[in-house]
């Protein structure tokens, strides 16, 4: 009889030696969910609203681990959660499913109302398995170009200075605006999930944020950050207003330039969300410099509503005059 349960620190070293002997490549990826311990047991027991970290079950049979996944709550949005890994041993389908579905309704039990997942769009296993199987539904795609930074022009005409949290609102506001229309109910964000976290420190990636001002209104035309998680491979992600010029060209430039501060060799990725309106003219851009499509991924969802409970029936007295007896009762 196969059980779920709370991982713990010495299941580290049975899934090291499971992946490893699948694919030593993402050992790493898997088992950095373990870094958090011992605050992940302490964690645990705080309210879905206050969570911050990743969470991880293990499915076992007779104290043997079948499988792994592990959920990221948003950024200051702990209802909104996504699955950042799924391991699985034997048995692809049905232990997958068995672990999706128990961490789906174990969150959306505690008021979780929207989880996602980002599948390569060649992982046709997984992608019947999140459809099909667990009934996410396929809401857009994202893909990751790699940049010759020797084909940018480093004239910069824009002006760039570093995010703070009073921008947080402004840079909200945009990124709604330039979601494309069918996609805003699912894929909308909160101001607090751009403001910078207190517990920023314990977060697996390293990143900057940089806003974009047009010179003349001061307002907001641009948001970009930098991310990493090995300190070689930096993905920026643009978000850029319709109604201001703000060239692709200075931001990449500003982007190379600050990332060259801190690591003499990277390589420099630029995600292009399909979700998003500029996301075509981005793409030709990008093509334009000689870019090569790296990855495409597809970002699965699906919506956690709660069951409304019945109406109570309340009894209506009804009279045909004033001072009367009820002529007859209904129910609403």
């Amino acid at each position: 009889m196969t059980t779920i349960r709370k991982t713990n620190y010495f299941d580290k070293f049975k899934l090291k030696k499971m992946i490893s002997y699948l694919n030593p490549n993402i050992v790493d990826y898997y088992t950095k969910i373990f870094q958090y311990f011992p605050f992940s047991h302490i964690h645990g027991y705080l309210p879905l609203c206050m969570k911050f970290l990743p969470e991880s079950y293990v499915i076992e049979d007779k104290k043997e681990i079948l499988g792994m996944i592990a959920l990221s709550p948003a950024h200051s949005n702990p209802f909104k959660l996504t699955i950042s890994r799924l391991f699985l041993d034997n048995d692809y389908y049905n232990i997958g499913k068995q672990l999706v579905d128990f961490v789906i309704a174990r969150y959306g039990a505690k008021g979780a109302n929207l989880f996602l997942s980002v599948v390569n769009v060649s992982n046709d296993e997984l992608l019947e398995l999140f459809t099909k199987g667990c009934g996410f539904r396929q809401c857009s795609t994202k893909d990751l170009w790699l940049i010759d930074c020797s084909k940018l022009n480093h004239n910069r005409s824009s002006f760039f200075r570093i995010f703070k949290n009073s921008d947080a609102q402004d840079v909200v506001d945009l990124y709604n605006e330039t979601l494309i229309t069918h996609f805003k109910n699912t894929l909308n964000k909160r101001k607090e999930e751009y403001a910078d976290a207190i517990f920023k420190g314990l977060d697996d990636n390293w990143f900057l944020k940089y806003v974009a001002l047009d010179e003349n209104t001061k307002k907001i035309k641009a948001f970009f950050s930098i991310i990493t998680n090995d300190n070689e491979n930096f993905i920026l992600t643009i978000t850029k207003s319709s109604w201001f010029e703000t060239s692709f060209d200075d931001i990449l430039s500003f982007a190379y330039k600050e990332i060259s501060k801190r690591k003499s060799k990277f390589s420099l990725y630029v995600k292009v969300r399909k979700y998003m309106q500029n996301s075509v003219e981005l793409e030709n851009f990008l093509k334009e410099k000689g870019a090569t499509l790296e990855q495409s991924q597809v970002v699965l969802v699906k919506d956690f509503y709660r069951v409304a409970k019945d109406p109570v029936k309340e009894k209506i007295l009804l009279f045909n005059r004033v001072n009367e007896t009820p002529a007859f009762k209904v129910q609403q």
